[in-house]
Formats: structure tokens, sequence, C-alpha cells
């Protein structure tokens, strides 16, 4: 299946303020870095770029000033209030270049550790790896089913994809599960303590009475 080729046209004009008068329009600001190129703002629709990334893309291929590239997701900026993306970092990359991104590991599945009464740390939840913009996986989607009480899940029990290679230690832990610790009941000390109490003010008391009346 062929990419889609988003159009993207020039963004002369830069600043909060015209930013915020394209995405009324429907379009979403962008900058493009990369291959000791000159940086170059740009802008793209709004719904294009939405669909794209509902797919998982991580290059986009656009056409900009009438010719084609492709241009890495570098950076995906959001507004608090909303979903939708505000701005993009595109980076400019040839379809046979290796890159450095990060990819999103996902567990599936409830352990039998969690059945047993353990709790699941999911402890990385992303990876570095590198490798040709078109071998860049989705994410990591491991089967956490078989973790038992103490054990743990790590970089090295990954499924790797032949081309990728993933930038951390093989013994760094994803996920493990955990027992919860016990909390230790408190032993009833301050309630005694305040049983007896009156018993003390009582006989110094009597003791103060026997000595007022010699």
């Amino acid at each position: 299946m062929e990419p889609k080729i988003l159009k993207a046209i020039p963004r002369p004009n830069r600043g909060t303020r015209h930013a915020r008068r394209e995405r009324a329009e429907g379009r979403i600001p962008a900058i493009v870095y990369g291959h000791n190129e000159a940086p170059e703002p740009i802008s793209l629709v709004a719904h294009d770029v939405e669909v794209e990334l509902a797919h998982g893309a991580r290059v986009l291929t656009l056409d900009v000033g009438g010719e084609e590239g492709q241009y890495l997701i570098k950076e995906i900026q959001h507004d608090y209030r909303s979903p939708v993306p505000v701005h993009l970092d595109l980076m400019r990359v040839a379809l046979d270049e290796r890159v450095v991104v990060t990819v999103p590991i996902e567990l599936r599945g409830t352990p039998k550790g969690v059945l047993d009464g353990g709790v699941l740390d999911h402890l990385l939840s992303e990876v570095e790896v590198e490798c040709v913009v078109t071998d860049i996986p989705d994410a990591f989607r491991p089967l956490v089913t078989e973790l038992t009480v103490e054990k743990s899940l790590t970089v090295a029990d990954l499924e790797v994809p032949p081309g990728v290679t993933i930038n951390h230690d093989p013994d760094d832990k994803i996920a493990m599960i955990r027992v919860l610790a016990e909390v230790p009941e408190a032993e009833p000390v301050a309630a005694e303590e305040e049983a007896a109490q009156p018993e003390v003010i009582g006989r110094v008391k009597e003791e103060e009475e026997e000595k007022s009346g010699e």
C-alpha cells in the first residue's frame, strides 16, 4: 500500500498568534529540520495528520513545495485540554537511513502472580531502538500471563524484529510481580498505660493525705 502524501504549505509567519489562527483554520503548524538544512516552518491539514497518527504512523510522506520526501515524527505537542496535536517536530530522513527513536511497551494479559495476590509493577514503559525508518515497530507487546510472584520481565525477553537494535541493557527490568508487605498489628500498649494511670494518681493522692495528717 502506497503511503498517503500529505500536502504541506510554507508557514512564513511564526509566533503564537499566527499558530493559533492556523489551528482555527483546521491546520497544524510544524517545523522541519535535519540533513544539515535550515529549519523550515510548515503547516498541515489537521484531519490528515490525525488519521495518520491514529494508524500508528511514525514517518510522514509530505509534499513540501512540490518535492516529496519522508519526515520522521520526532515530537508531538498537545494542548492539555484536548488530545488533538497542536504542533509537530519533523526530521528529514531517507528510507534507508537508520534512526534512533523510542518505542512504547504495552503489556498483555493478567499475570499468574497477580491472581495469587501479587501486584504488577510496570517499570519500563518504553525503550530506545535503532533501525531504518521503514522498520520502526509501533510497539512491543510482551505477554505477561506466565509471570509469577517475585519474577520479572526484562529487555532480553522482548521479541525484536530483524534489523532492530534496542539500546538498553538486556537485564533492565520491564515489569515484575511483587508481594504486598503485611502491616503488623500494633500492640495495645497505649490502652493499658491509660487504664493504669488512675491507680497511680490515686496512690499519689493517698500518700499526700497521709503526710498532711501527720
